[in-house]
This record gives structure tokens, sequence and C-alpha cells, in this order.
């Protein structure tokens, strides 16, 4: 009970996912939203195995490929924000269409590569987990390997919530033609921001 209330908290508190995931839900509904909420879980396919492994390990010991991952997920970001930008530069017409058949493919691939290339979610698995383990009960990585299963499972409960609460006020939103253009004006400020956090902010590694 301890170990799910300090993941909770974790999981609300604002970052790169909630911000995803709530401008979505505003700009683009639900469906959209809960797509990218999918591929943020999805990362976990890989990120659970790796930190399992141990190879998270090498985050706390190497500060060059912590910093290269951070900004090859930046630049990633960056790209995804131009390319909104970009669409919302195009008339209201073509904007119609082009979101409508862009968006749900890129919104799986968007919130999979947030979440993959934010080296701090391997650095928390790393120095949460083990928090919650006890020698006495088994081999630790069995234990590490559960409760990390049992976060991701939280994590995508949490985000098809966040997801719903957005989306439930598109339905204004979108009653004012305007948003059209402004949704993917809006969508790219939120890449470009996240992509800033990502490089700007420096809190020191675990350990350290």
């Amino acid at each position: 009970m301890l170990f799910l209330a300090a993941d909770l908290a974790l999981k609300i508190t604002p970052g790169p996912d909630m911000a995803l995931t709530l401008t979505r839900g505003m700009t683009q509904g639900f469906r959209i939203a809960w797509l990218s909420v999918l591929g943020t879980w999805s990362a976990g396919l890989v990120q659970i195995p790796l930190v399992v492994l141990g190879l998270a390990a090498l985050f706390q010991h190497s500060p060059v490929l912590f910093s290269a991952v951070k900004i090859l997920g930046a630049l990633y970001l960056v790209y995804l924000g131009v390319r909104a930008l970009r669409r919302c530069a195009r008339p209201p017409r073509d904007l119609e269409t082009g979101a409508a058949e862009t968006s749900a493919r890129d919104a799986y691939w968007q919130g999979l590569f947030t979440n993959l290339l934010n080296p701090k979610v391997f650095l928390f698995l790393v120095a949460f987990l083990p928090q919650f383990t006890d020698a006495a009960r088994g081999p630790i990585w069995v234990q590490m390997l559960l409760l990390a299963l049992l976060s991701k499972m939280l994590g995508l409960g949490t985000g098809a919530c966040l997801a719903y609460g957005a989306a439930r006020i598109r339905g204004w939103l979108m009653r004012n033609p305007w948003f059209l253009r402004f949704q993917d004006g809006l969508l790219g400020a939120a890449m470009l921001s996240i992509a800033g956090w990502l490089v700007l902010n420096r809190d020191p590694l675990p350990g350290r």
C-alpha cells in the first residue's frame, strides 16, 4: 500500500508525459490522448527489462551517456513541435483533414518516444523500486520486476483518467472555429516546452 501511494503521488506530478496527455486530450479528444497514453505505457516493455538487468545503472555512472540520451529525446520533441507549428500555419481546411490523418498515426509513437527517450524514467525506476524490496522475501530482481509492472499498470490507469478529463472540455473548445488552428499551435508549443524542460532540468543523478 505504501508503494502504491508513493507511486500514485509521483504519477500525478507534472512532467513530460502528463503534459503530452493533457494537451492531446484538450486539443484532439480522448481517442488520440489514449493512444498517447498507450505509447507511454508501451515504453515499459523496453524500460523494465533494462532496469531489471541492470543496464540503467550505466546512467548513474556515465554522465556522457545520460546527456546523450537526454539531448536525443529533446531533439525528437523539437521535431514534433516544429511539425505541429507548421500544421498550425496551414489553411483551416487543410488543418482539419491533415490533423485527422496524421494525429492518430503519430500519437502512439510520440507517447512511446517521449517516455522512452527520457533517461529520468530509468533513473526513477532504479532509485525508487529497490526501496520496497526485501531480500528475505525472495530474489530482488523478481520483486523489482513485479513492482515495475505494477507501477506501469497504475500509470496506464492514471493516464486514462487524465486523458478522459482533458477530453471532457474539448467539446466547448471545438465549437470555436479558431481553435481548429490553435490546437496544433498549442501542441507545438507544448512539445517545444517539454524539450526545453528535458534539457534545462539538471537534477543530480542518484547517489551523487
